[in-house]
C-alpha cells in the first residue's frame, strides 16, 4: 500500500511563484529569531519559500515510494509526511492562506477528552507514540490525559482477543501499545493506513488554495503598478534622466534592479563621434531608440511586459552574416563596459572612450585585407586569423577586431568601421550597422 501525492501540483506551485519571480523575491513574512526565544521577525521569504518547494518536490518523491504495509515505512511516513506538511504550512503562512484545521476531524475522527482534538492534533499524537518521543509522549493531554505514555513497539494487525476487548482496533492495520503508570494492563492505539493516506493526501491538497492565494497576490501586484503612473520622457528636460526614472520603474515592475540594457542605452543617449557622418547615422539610431524605448515604456505601465532582458528597443537582423563564431566573439567588445561601474563607464562614453591604436592591430587587419583580397573561403579565413592568434596571442579586443574585419564585406560598405575607436564604440558602429542593413532590402548571404 502506498501513497499517490501527485508530483504535478508541486510544480503548479513552483511554476505560479515564478511566474511573477521579482514579486515572491520581494514578499516579506514574519519568522521566528534565532536572537531570542520566541521573539518574531520580519524578513524576505524567499529563501524560505525555494526551500520549502524543494523540499516538497523531494518528499512527495520519496513519500510516494515508502511501503506502508511495513513498520519502517510507517514510521517514515509519520516522519516525512509531517515534514511534508510543515513546508506546505509555511507556505501557505507566507501568503496568509491558512489551512482549518480547528475543527476538522474527517480524517481520523477524534475529538479527544476536551472535544478540541482534530486530525492535525491526531497525527501529531500518532507520530509522537510511533516515531519521534515513543518514550516521551506528554505533549497531548486531550488523548492521554495527565499521565505521560511510552510506546514499546507498534503491533499488528490485531488479533481476535484484543478487538474483543477494544472494539475500536476494529479493522485497524496496525496498532501501537503503550504502557501508562495508571493503567494495569496495555493501552493500544489503533492506526488505519487508509486514514493516514487520507489526511496527507489532503493536507498535500491544499498546494491548490496556495495557488490561488498567490495568484490572487500578484494580481492585487499588478493592478496597482498598473495605476502607478511611470514618468514620460516629456516630464524631464534630459532624456537620460527619463531612464534613470525608467530604470527604476523596470527594477520595480520586473525584478531587473542591475539591468544592463538600460546602461546600455543610457551609453548610446551619452556617445558621441568626431566624424560627422558618423554622429549623424548615431542620431537616426538614437531616435529610433527612443520610439523603441517608448514602447517598452507602455508594456510596463500596462504590465504587459513579462521579462526586459528580452525587450530591447532596437531590433535588426543578422542572419546575413552566416559566421556564427565571428558573431559570437563581437560580443568581446561589449565586456569591459559591462563590468565597469556605471558612473566610471557613463564617463568613458562622454570623453569619447580610449583609444585603440597599436602597431600590433595595424599589422593583424592588414594581413586580413591581404587574405580578402585573395577571395580566400570563410574556412580558409579563419585558418588566416588562427595563424595571427597564434603569432601575435592576441588580446580580446583584438580577437573581436579581427573576427569584424573578416565579416566587414557583408555590411556592404554600410558603415565604415574605425578600428582605432574605442571598444565600446566600435561596438556602436556595429549595432549601428547592423540596424541600418536590416532597414534595407539584400540579398540572401553575403
Amino acid at each position: 500500500m502506498k501513497l499517490n501525492l501527485n508530483p504535478e501540483l508541486s510544480k503548479h506551485l513552483r511554476e505560479k511563484v515564478n511566474e511573477c519571480h521579482n514579486f515572491a523575491y520581494e514578499k516579506q513574512a514574519n519568522f521566528k529569531s534565532p536572537e531570542k526565544r520566541g521573539k518574531v521577525i520580519k524578513a524576505q521569504a524567499y529563501n524560505c519559500l525555494c526551500a520549502c518547494m524543494d523540499r516538497i518536490d523531494e518528499l512527495v518523491e520519496h513519500c510516494n515510494t515508502l511501503e506502508l504495509n511495513s513498520l519502517f515505512g510507517l514510521y517514515d511516513i509519520f516522519n516525512y509526511g509531517q515534514t511534508l506538511i510543515d513546508c506546505i504550512s509555511m507556505i501557505s503562512n507566507i501568503y496568509d492562506v491558512l489551512y482549518e484545521t480547528r475543527e476538522d476531524v474527517s480524517c481520523f475522527n477524534q475529538k479527544g477528552s476536551d472535544g478540541s482534538g482534530n486530525d492535525e492534533k491526531y497525527f501529531k499524537y500518532l507520530r509522537s507514540l510511533c516515531s519521534v518521543h515513543p518514550i516521551e509522549t506528554s505533549q497531548h493531554k486531550i488523548y492521554q490525559g495527565d499521565e505521560p505514555e511510552w510506546c514499546p513497539y507498534i503491533s499488528g494487525p490485531s488479533v481476535v482477543m484484543l478487538v474483543d476487548n477494544n472494539p475500536e482496533l476494529k479493522g485497524a492495520d496496525y496498532y501501537a501499545v503503550v504502557y501508562r503508570n495508571d493503567m494495569e494492563f496495555n493501552k493500544h492505539v489503533p492506526i488505519r493506513i487508509s486514514e493516514i493516506m487520507q489526511y496527507l493526501n489532503k493536507r498535500y491538497e491544499h498546494i491548490e488554495k496556495i495557488i490561488q492565494a498567490i495568484d490572487r497576490y500578484n494580481n492585487d501586484i499588478v493592478e496597482k503598478l498598473i495605476e502607478k503612473h511611470i514618468p514620460l520622457s516629456e516630464e524631464f528636460d534630459d532624456y537620460v534622466d527619463y531612464l534613470f526614472s525608467l530604470k527604476d520603474a523596470i527594477a520595480e515592475r520586473t525584478g531587473d534592479k542591475e539591468d544592463f540594457h538600460i546602461k546600455e542605452w543610457i551609453a548610446v543617449m551619452k556617445a558621441h563621434f568626431a566624424d560627422k557622418k558618423m554622429q549623424t547615422e548615431l542620431q537616426e539610431y538614437q531616435e529610433a531608440m527612443k520610439a523603441g524605448i517608448k514602447e517598452i515604456h507602455n508594456k510596463l505601465q500596462g504590465m504587459s511586459i513579462e521579462d526586459c532582458f528580452n525587450e530591447y528597443p532596437i531590433q535588426y537582423r543578422i542572419d546575413f552574416i552566416s559566421n556564427g563564431y565571428a558573431l559570437e566573439k563581437l560580443q568581446y567588445l561589449e565586456d569591459k563596459f559591462a563590468n565597469m561601474p556605471d558612473e566610471d563607464a557613463y564617463k568613458v562614453i562622454e570623453q569619447g572612450g580610449v583609444s585603440f591604436t597599436s602597431d600590433r592591430i595595424s599589422l593583424m587587419l592588414s594581413i586580413i585585407s591581404e587574405a580578402q583580397k585573395a577571395n580566400l573561403s570563410e574556412e580558409e579565413m579563419m585558418d588566416v586569423a588562427r595563424q595571427i592568434d597564434g603569432r601575435f596571442k592576441t588580446t580580446n579586443s583584438e580577437w573581436a577586431r579581427i573576427q569584424l574585419k573578416i565579416v566587414e564585406p557583408c555590411f556592404k560598405d554600410e558603415i565604415e568601421f574605425d578600428y582605432s575607436l574605442d571598444d565600446w564604440y566600435l561596438h556602436l558602429q556595429i549595432e549601428i550597422a547592423f540596424w541600418r542593413m536590416s532597414k534595407k532590402k539584400y540579398k540572401e548571404g553575403c
